[in-house]
């Protein structure tokens, strides 16, 4: 658990990327109003963490799936993300699955070139896998 509530915020950085990549260009955006949007987002993230977390205690699992997410964003009333955030998550799949693996190393076996005394935990470099994300564009239906 966040030891403030300020360490559950998005990074404005980051928001400030994306409203960038999603307006037109030249468009300026006040400091404020980025900071509302992170706010923003930060409170929906956290809405729907807790709405899928929810769905997945419904069928007394501790680990939450994509299908939670996706009924945790109807439950939340939402079900105009739905069908988008399902084209994207199986968007996503498709990209993993069509990236090659790396070939795994034994833990033995070391073809870097370094001292003796260098820890061999300090020539392994891990990274973690880039996500790729889709901006997709919701238009409301009317009923």
């Amino acid at each position: 658990m966040a030891e403030n509530p300020g360490d559950l915020n998005l990074p404005v950085s980051v928001v400030s990327r994306i409203i960038a990549d999603a307006l037109p260009a030249g468009t300026t955006v006040s400091v404020e109003t980025r900071k509302a949007i992170a706010k923003a987002a930060s409170v929906f993230v956290l809405y729907a963490t807790a709405s899928a977390a929810a769905m997945a205690a419904k069928r007394n699992r501790k680990t939450t799936f994509a299908s939670d997410v996706l009924e945790g964003i109807v439950e939340m009333e939402f079900s105009q993300f739905s069908g988008p955030l399902k084209k994207s998550l199986e968007n996503y799949q498709q990209n993993v699955k069509k990236k090659p693996k790396p070939a795994k190393k034994s833990e033995d076996f070391d073809d870097t070139v370094a001292s003796s005394s260098t820890p061999k935990s300090a020539k392994l470099k891990k990274s973690a896998p880039a996500a790729a994300v889709e901006l997709v564009e919701i238009s409301e239906e009317s009923d």
